[in-house]
């Protein structure tokens, strides 16, 4: 990864236009804490951690100044309710592995470039405060979980150790228990024969690198999900600072490979962009993964102005749009409802959105 180089929102790209937030499609900010002479959520029985869940339920519900938070436990929400959260990107598969003993609270927002605030409930650790916003706004995003974080503090008492820092169930997140992860696009650097290099490049600063839907899961349509790892030493300035660096480094990367690509293989290029236009516009259902693919290169082909009969979309919006559980909802579908149903409706949603004038 080039180090020396800077990024300056609004540059000339050369082709097309581009900014930071088409390759930095979403921020989240996440904090972990536990309270004080209970075990860790792992450890402990059920009627614990439902003493915990009420504790930190009365808590918010005393305190005025926080966002408005809606609570609801694991188990009283529908599969699709389930499902729509996770697709929102406010909470990974492992919190919905198991329903028992676990809730959330989340604010309500009237889209999705709202910022979202949700708080998991006996997961990996008593309390984890996660904040996400669209694009890199990774000091916002910040900002606001530590201004939660501080006003549970003023009630709650939370496991510390002056040499340790924040107490936590994986001693990785020892310190700060700070993470801050990033959605990013990287079809240039996916596509390039260096992208082994990248991926190693960004394990070796100390950042881990998976998929869509988060740790373990693989790669589609060239989105990748970097998230800081090392907390323990480090100041939550300093991961911060870190993970700001690292972004813009991120995007010069991935310009400078957007570069090449046009210079080396513009044909190419232009083939593979034209491919899924045709596909988008005439396949008559699309999976959510063919989808994200197809949408990857087209969005690609809108940065790089090779293609123009296409409305400008924002990528990151549209992926949440045409998610499953967000199309049963949409759409009301009641009842049983099959995959190509799901996929037919997909495709045409794409079509309305993206491609018919």
């Amino acid at each position: 990864m080039n180090d020396s180089g800077t990024y300056l929102p609004g540059s000339d790209t050369g082709n097309g236009s581009l900014d930071g937030d088409s390759i930095i499609l979403s921020t989240r900010v996440s904090l972990a804490r536990n309270i004080t002479d209970h075990k860790f959520p792992s450890s402990s029985a059920l009627d614990e951690r439902n003493e915990i869940i009420q504790i930190v339920q009365d808590c918010i519900e005393s305190i005025s100044g926080l966002p408005e938070l809606h609570f609801h436990r694991l188990l009283r929400l529908t599969r699709v309710q389930r499902q729509t959260i996770l697709d929102d990107y406010q909470i990974d598969d492992d919190f919905v592995s198991k329903l028992s003993g676990r809730a959330i609270l989340l604010s309500p927002r009237l889209s999705h470039k709202d910022s979202a605030i949700s708080v998991l409930l006996c997961w990996d650790d008593h309390i984890r405060i996660q904040v996400s916003t669209p694009g890199s706004r990774i000091e916002k995003a910040y900002i606001t979980a530590g201004k939660i974080e501080k006003l549970l503090e003023s009630r709650l008492s939370f496991s510390f150790d002056k040499e340790w820092g924040y107490l936590t169930s994986n001693p990785a997140n020892l310190g700060t228990a700070l993470e801050v992860s990033v959605m990013t696009h990287l079809p240039a650097i996916a596509i390039s024969p260096e992208a082994a290099d990248f991926i190693k490049n960004i394990t070796k600063i100390g950042c881990s690198i998976s998929g869509l839907s988060g740790m373990n899961s693989e790669v589609t349509g060239n989105l990748f999900r970097i998230s800081s790892s090392k907390t323990l030493g480090k100041s939550e300035e300093e991961i911060v600072e870190e993970m700001q660096a690292i972004c813009l480094n991120i995007v010069e990367e991935e310009e400078n490979y957007r570069k090449k690509l046009v210079e080396k293989d513009l044909l190419g290029a232009k083939d593979n962009v034209c491919r899924s236009y045709g596909l988008l516009k005439y396949a008559k259902i699309l999976s959510f993964e063919e989808a994200l693919e197809l949408l990857s290169i087209l969005r690609l082909g809108l940065d790089l102005g090779i293609i123009e009969k296409t409305r400008d979309f924002d990528l990151f919006e549209l992926i949440n749009i045409i998610s499953d559980s967000h199309i049963i909802s949409n759409f009301e579908i009641e009842g049983p409802v099959s995959d190509d149903d799901i996929d037919l409706k997909r495709a045409g949603l794409i079509r309305e959105r993206v491609l018919e004038e």
